[in-house]
């Protein structure tokens, strides 16, 4: 019998940067939101393991084969599926695809065979595959924290159901190391405004939230592309609405649909983007 499983992207609703940690990564805090761009991820017992793409993603650099051996170090359960991911979300745009679809196989897998793992434990799993990738089992706002594997999960409802208008650079990807090595102390958020940014998403309305939000990674991220800064400067002269990168890029999202002059706006860039109108979940 075969499963078919959505395995949804993420925004962030912000990104703040702490301090540079002593395992040389940055402890970070970061709202995450999955919206209802999806891979298609097909699933069926086999008698061997096996994960393919339709990207052609080597098996053994694929997050869902490393945590399925994982589990199976963990557990003592072999994992025999075959796993067919559809990519539908761009590669490289920091929308969190890769580490949605481990979260979404693995805690189908879990599930499977009874739950061997605990909670817990399956997002430890994860995090040790991809730091984010404990956020996807939020099914709410995930506030993530420490190198981003910490998580809370919220229930948020009126966060859900929010449009979004998703623009993601052709041919740009992002390289997350080399974003973070390029952070400076100044960049770096006191905790108490991490204190007070986990009180505010808690009572705001999503845009007030949104126009409120920061994100010194993107900031990297478009001084080192200014063509695309120079698109998003153009974006909010002509809608006056704000545009954010979303992690560390590529990819950038604004609230809302576009209208009117936007919208006409955006026959100057549909060469250059892949443009999703969206909604959150």
């Amino acid at each position: 019998m075969e499963f078919i499983l959505p395995s949804c992207a993420k925004i962030n609703w912000g990104l703040w940067l702490l301090g540079k940690r002593k395992d040389g990564y940055h402890e970070i805090f970061t709202p995450i939101q999955k919206i209802s761009l999806c891979d298609l991820v097909r699933i069926k017992p086999a008698p061997n393991l096996r994960v393919e793409t339709d990207i052609g993603i080597p098996q053994g650099e694929n997050f869902v084969y490393k945590g399925l051996k994982l589990f199976e170090e963990l557990t003592g359960i072999k994992p025999t599926f075959e796993v067919f991911i559809e990519k539908r979300i761009p590669v490289g745009g920091g929308l969190g695809g890769g580490s949605s679809n481990l979260a979404t196989v693995l805690q189908f897998v879990n599930r499977y065979f009874g739950n061997p793992l605990s909670e817990k434990e399956l997002s430890n799993l994860l995090a040790s595959v991809s730091s984010d990738a404990p956020a996807f089992l939020c099914k709410g706002v995930a506030l993530a924290s420490g190198r981003g594997e910490k998580i809370e999960c919220l229930n948020l409802p009126r966060f859900k159901g929010i449009e979004i208008t998703l623009f993601v650079p052709k041919g740009i990807s992002s390289p997350t190391g080399k974003i973070y090595s390029k952070t400076t102390p100044e960049m770096f958020c006191p905790k108490e405004r991490v204190l007070r940014l986990r009180e505010e998403i808690k009572k705001l309305p999503p845009e007030e939230f949104f126009v409120r939000a920061e994100n010194p990674l993107g900031d990297i991220f478009l001084n080192l592309h200014p063509p695309l800064k120079e698109d998003i400067d153009f974006l909010q002269n002509v809608c006056y609405k704000k545009f954010l990168v979303s992690g560390s890029g590529s990819s950038f999202y604004t609230v809302g649909s576009l209208k009117g002059n936007c919208l006409k706006a955006l026959d100057r860039l549909r060469e250059s983007y892949k443009i999703f109108s969206l909604v959150t979940l």
